[in-house]
């Protein structure tokens, strides 16, 4: 979302010119499948829409849903906007899934209609993660794992020897909390979680002083390591890991593909098998 966003004001897509022209068609078709299912949402909601109070907790629910809730909207300071910009990685996304997060333990349209969609949510992702599980040969055990956030292959499995699992905000947070039931310490797991939800400068310069990025990898060690920790901020995350992490060149375009399409993907090597376990 922060991704199209940017090209559409001009930013990113004035910068690279002739170079995003691939790109465009891509950000089209997600701005509207997002336009879809706004307009598709809110027809199914609109008997709720019944006073002005109870429309704008519709609007305000359909967009926390697509995350792309107005910080403008509900007040935010433009100061305070461009700090979070400065400090946060996709901070209008973030605010979004936070609101919607939040709302499941309120009442109201809002409340009532955000638990009845998460509920939904992790029904779909259960069925599909099931499917995906059977058609890869797993036994009984091994679909388990798959629901377990304490597991690192929650909700990831292995495909053309790489690992490809789903992505999100939220699964990202319930893994955060898995990763503390696993550890038994909160601090950590929550200081990685918000190391990794910095915006490229605020990330890239913590993880220059520190020596060491959120997952434990080494930043400044070598003129590898430096070049890695500072390109990752001039490229997207699937065009990074093609060009700069490891494997195969077999490897490398599953990896990518995964997540030029919004899945996540890395190598499974026993290096960094390693450290995710760690």
């Amino acid at each position: 979302t922060e991704f199209t966003e940017f090209m559409g004001r001009g930013g990113l897509g004035k910068k690279l010119g002739v170079l995003a022209k691939p790109l465009v068609p891509f950000q089209k078709g997600f701005e509207a499948a997002l336009d879809v299912s706004g307009i598709e949402l809110a027809k199914s909601l609109d008997h709720l829409a019944t006073t002005p109070e109870r429309t704008l907790e519709v609007d305000q629910f359909i967009n926390e849903f697509r995350g792309i809730t107005s910080s403008a909207r509900i007040g935010v300071s433009s100061t305070q906007r461009q700090m979070e910009t400065a400090i946060l990685l996709a901070p209008r996304y973030n605010r979004a899934v936070a609101g919607y997060l939040f709302d499941i333990v309120h009442g109201g349209i809002r409340g009532t209609q955000a638990r009845l969609s998460l509920a939904q949510g992790f029904a779909g992702l259960a069925a599909m993660a099931v499917a995906v599980s059977i058609w890869l040969g797993e036994d009984e055990d091994e679909i388990w794992e798959h629901f377990d956030p304490t597991s690192p292959k929650f909700f990831t499995w292995d495909v053309a020897g790489v690992k490809i699992g789903l992505g999100g905000k939220v699964r990202s947070i319930i893994k955060t909390f898995g990763n503390m039931v696993k550890t038994g310490e909160v601090g950590q797991p929550a200081l990685n979680f918000l190391r990794g939800n910095l915006a490229p400068g605020a990330s890239t310069g913590l993880d220059l002083i520190t020596g060491k990025n959120y997952i434990g990898e080494p930043t400044r060690d070598n003129v590898l390591d430096f070049t890695k920790t500072v390109g990752r901020n001039f490229m997207m995350v699937w065009l990074q890991n093609f060009l700069q992490e490891g494997g195969t060149l077999q490897e490398k375009t599953v990896i990518a593909t995964a997540e030029f399409f919004g899945l996540r993907g890395y190598d499974i090597s026993a290096r960094k098998e390693l450290k995710i376990r760690d």
